[in-house]
């Protein structure tokens, strides 16, 4: 993905971007898999999606935080529906011809609501405990399970000594996992 953001001339623009792609990316990849179904397909639309956000980045430049976040994500769900769709088509242009019935093989969407409606709320719950972490906190678990990096890449990253990212990521998880459970709102 940094790649794609080289092609970015201006430095300020190449850092917005990555800043965004950095801080939003769960999000985003939650997104994607959320519309999408296929792990498979996440981070190519990710990338589709900060594509059609380069030409925009002046755009995204005069929004308020939170507008930028609704406008990302939008971007990443309609570059999600469009492969959908894409998919959609091609699926039934393949299997035109077939006397076998499909009815038996489509999912049953009002039985997985309940399901999405509870992963969702889970979601929410997850992202509001995040951010009430120290910057720290939400780098060192974002480069520990998002970008699955080990502990070499975190502590160069971060320029802490490597023996120390074990604890860091265990104390960050459990600030967590106590926020989950309502036992503490401060930011350390």
């Amino acid at each position: 993905m940094f790649l794609l953001f080289l092609t970015i001339e201006d430095d300020s623009d190449r850092e917005l971007l990555t800043s965004l792609y950095e801080q939003y990316h769960p999000l985003l990849k939650y997104k994607v898999y959320e519309i999408t179904h296929d792990y498979m397909v996440v981070e190519d639309l990710i990338q589709e999606a900060f594509l059609k956000l380069i030409p925009k980045i002046s755009l995204l430049r005069s929004l308020a935080c939170y507008k930028m976040v609704a406008y990302l994500v939008y971007t990443v769900r309609n570059a999600s529906i469009d492969y959908v769709r894409k998919r959609n088509r091609r699926a039934k242009r393949a299997y035109s011809g077939l006397t076998d019935d499909f009815a038996d093989q489509v999912p049953d969407l009002l039985a997985a609501t309940e399901e999405n409606y509870i992963k969702q709320e889970r979601f929410e719950e997850l992202a509001q405990a995040l951010y009430q972490l120290s910057e720290k906190d939400r780098t060192l678990l974002f480069l520990k399970y998002n970008m699955e990096m080990d502990d070499r890449g975190i502590a160069k990253r971060l320029e802490i000594p490597v023996q120390h990212i074990r604890q860091y990521v265990a104390r960050a998880r459990s600030r967590v996992l106590r926020l989950l459970r309502g036992d503490g709102h401060e930011k350390e």
